[in-house]
């Protein structure tokens, strides 16, 4: 599959794990195109409940496309919709998304670069920069859940965004 002139792969290999494209969309902000949000997964997944809840290895895979991305803006754009996305538990997880947030700006996210927002079976978070790994959290399921269901949850941000991700192509 072809977006925005960017081919995706099939399939990526993270964590020692194949893991295969089940869909994507384009997230636009302010009517400019931001990047390019990808599920990849163990196992196929067309389920909101699965893709939020499961043990299924899968990544949650941002290229970002646009040159007026910077470290500073994704991670606060992470941050956002973290903090929408937790509500009141947001307090809870408060240190830990500040954590995640600095680990993006460090790591100099910019434009053409990709993240993955990578879930393994264990319950661990993981991070990876151009697939070499920025952070780990052993502790990762809320955090997981959180971001998962911001994007195929219930009230994801994108209706459209929900769909292409859970087509399992």
């Amino acid at each position: 599959m072809k977006l925005a002139n960017i081919e995706l792969p099939q399939k990526i290999n993270l964590n020692k794990i194949d893991l295969f494209f089940n869909g994507a969309a384009i997230r636009s902000k302010f009517f400019i195109q931001t990047y390019i949000i990808s599920l990849y997964c163990a196992e196929k997944i067309t389920d909101e409940k699965l893709a939020i809840n499961s043990n299924i290895e899968r990544s949650l895979r941002m290229q970002i496309i646009t040159p007026l991305a910077t470290s500073k803006a994704v991670s606060e754009n992470i941050q956002n919709g973290m903090k929408d996305g937790l509500g009141s538990l947001y307090h809870q997880q408060k240190e830990l998304v500040e954590d995640l947030r600095k680990v993006i700006e460090q790591s100099g996210v910019q434009y053409k670069d990709t993240i993955d927002i990578y879930y393994t079976s264990k319950g661990e978070l993981k991070l990876y920069k151009n697939e070499g790994e920025i952070y780990v959290n052993k502790d990762g399921k809320l955090f997981a859940e959180t971001i998962f269901n911001m994007y195929v949850g219930k009230q994801p941000k994108d209706k459209k965004i929900k769909e292409a991700l859970l087509k399992g192509f």
